[in-house]
Order: C-alpha cells, then structure tokens, then sequence
C-alpha cells in the first residue's frame, strides 16, 4: 500500500490518479435493472441512459477502474465529491466508511488465491450506495457476483423483494463467504509445513514458513477493518432498513470467526518457525557437541606426537625397539577409553 500511495506524492487533494497497474483498456459498465416483475441488464457505452425515475432497484457495477475519464463523468453524474473518487482509484486505500448526505461510501478488499502464482492476492471493491441505487467500482473483470446475478435474474427468488441495502448486503456477504476458500488453502499448506517440520524431511522450510506469516498478515489487514464497517452499517447507516441489519450481523458473526481463525492460524505458524529454529539450534549444538568430542580424543595424541616428534639427541624411548609398536598400543588405547567414557557419560 504505502508504494502504490507514493504516486500521489505531491498532488492535491482531490486529484484523480489511479495508482494501480498502469493499463489503457477503457472501463466496462454493466448495468443491472430489477424489481419483482422484471430483470434487465446491459454493458451501457453513455451514463445518459440512466434515470433514477425508476423504482427499480439498480446496480452499476463498473470494470476497470484506470479510465480516469469515465470515472470522472460517474462523479459527476452521481454527485460523488472528488475526494471520495480519489479513492475509488487509490487501489492502496484501507478498508473504511464514510458518510455524505445522500449516500454511503464503502471501499473493501476482496481477496482470491493466485494458483499461478501460488499467492494470495487482493483487489479493491468500492461501494456507493444510494436510494434505489448501488454503485461498485472494481479493477479489473470477473469477480465472485455471478450466482447473485443469476439469483436476481430469478423471478421466483426472495432476492430480488428487496431494495438496494440488501443487495450490498448480499455482495459483502459473498466477499466475506469467499475468505473461507482461502483459509481452507492455508490450512492445507500449514498443514503440509507442520508434517515436514515434525518429519524434517524439507530444508527450505523456513522460506515456506515466512509465506505463510506474510499471508495471514494480508489476510488480517483485508479482514479487521471489515468488522467496524459492518458495524457501523448496522448501527449508524439510516439508509440500511431493519431487516437488512439483521441479515448484516450474520455477516458480522462470520467476520469475527474468520479472524479468529486468522489468530489460531499464526500462532500455528508462529510455533511452527520456534519450532523450526528449535530445531536447527539442536542439531547445530549435536554437531557442535561431536565436534568437540572428536577433538577431545585427539588432543593427548596430539601431545604425544608432539613430545617424541621434537629433535632431541637423547630420547631414551626412541632407542629401544618395542618404542614404536608400543606408542600405537597407548595412542589406540587412550582413544578407545576417552571414548568408552564419553559413551558412558552419553555424549557421544
């Protein structure tokens, strides 16, 4: 985050640039109309074909949010102040919600797991929520939106009797549901570390281990400002009905279980490096340990062959016949005792 906000270093306040990856593909925006008696939607090319004359509920939902141009002539369109526009395209912004006079401004992070890159990832969702109206603004197309696209296409679901409140709500309740798949693959892969720790089958383990803690980091900084949001939705947002609020503490419950398991999952993993570092400490002081030993044999043979290899004239040992057999005899003797006695002292 603090990178991608270094490219508004200098502006003023309320200057739109986006500070994602630089792209020229021009926005898409799909508009979806509906009510209990019809459902519509289109890839709209003019924001002139939108009336709020209606009322019908509808949902914009905005692709691609480089095209500074378009996301300009949606403010304008909407009435939505430029400081709120400069973070809809701030793609670092920290999850939060803000308050204007006849709408609500939500910005989130939706989370998926890259199996390409083996990597969890993120991408911000925004939300502008209005009577009969709701805007969300994403980087990039496709996203997780689809069986509630269908469900509302439905003419015999229950989705489609109430207003746009409940449909944010159904939105922040798919991207809450969809962290569950991530916590499921890092379950699996602590799972997989823990087993190499305990078998000490895999040496990189503290690369894997280090993955893991910086994921759970992104997981808990996408996660925790979700649980204040939604409280607030449903305590200080007027426009959000009652009914609407008690769906929103289902949401809320599920927030608080993802991060609790977000807090069982790093002391996991945090026991898993101690354990990992344990481990490497032990088997550094047995090598040492051995080491040491082996020395230990090896000093008073040293001092042996030191003493009878100076150049002496008069050595009586070195002139008697039995000196050289016999300076073997003592060597392996003294060896094989220090470390008969290191064995039964139960270093070695």
């Amino acid at each position: 985050m603090r990178k991608l906000n270094l490219k508004k270093i200098g502006k003023a306040p309320g200057t739109l640039t986006y500070t994602g990856e630089e792209k020229e593909t021009k926005s898409i925006l799909e508009l979806i109309t509906y009510d209990e008696n019809h459902f519509e939607k289109n890839i709209i090319n003019s924001l002139d074909v939108i009336t709020n004359m209606s009322e019908s509920v509808k949902w914009l939902n905005i692709y691609g949010i480089n095209d500074i141009e378009t996301i300009d002539e949606i403010g304008e369109k909407f009435n939505i102040s430029d400081l709120l526009l400069e973070d809809i395209l701030s793609v670092g912004q920290r999850p939060k919600i803000e308050y204007e006079d006849d709408y609500i401004f939500i910005v989130m992070k939706m989370l998926y797991f890259n199996e390409d890159r083996t990597r969890i990832e993120e991408e911000q969702i925004s939300f502008i929520l209005k009577e009969n109206f709701l805007l969300t603004f994403q980087e990039k197309e496709g996203d997780v939106f689809d069986l509630i696209r269908k469900s509302l296409s439905n003419s015999n679901s229950d989705d489609i009797k109430y207003g746009e409140d409940y449909l944010l709500y159904l939105l922040l309740d798919t991207i809450v549901d969809k962290n569950y798949l991530l916590l499921k693959e890092l379950e699996y892969s602590i799972d997989k570390v823990e087993v190499s720790v305990m078998e000490e089958e895999y040496n990189d383990l503290v690369k894997d281990i280090h993955v893991l803690r910086r994921e759970l980091v992104v997981i808990k900084t996408a996660i925790s400002p979700m649980n204040q949001i939604v409280y607030e939705l449903m305590n200080k947002a007027p426009i959000i009905s009652k009914e609407v609020r008690n769906y929103l503490k289902d949401v809320n419950d599920h927030i608080v279980q993802i991060m609790d398991f977000i807090s069982i999952y790093r002391e996991t993993v945090n026991s898993l490096f101690d354990t990992k570092m344990s481990d490497m400490s032990n088997r550094m002081n047995k090598i040492m340990t051995t080491l040491t030993l082996y020395s230990t044999i090896f000093i008073p043979l040293s001092f042996l062959t030191g003493v009878y290899g100076m150049n002496f004239k008069y050595m009586p040992e070195l002139d008697d016949r039995i000196s050289y057999p016999l300076f073997w005899v003592i060597a392996i003797s003294l060896a094989i005792g220090m470390i008969l006695f290191f064995k039964k002292k139960k270093w070695l």
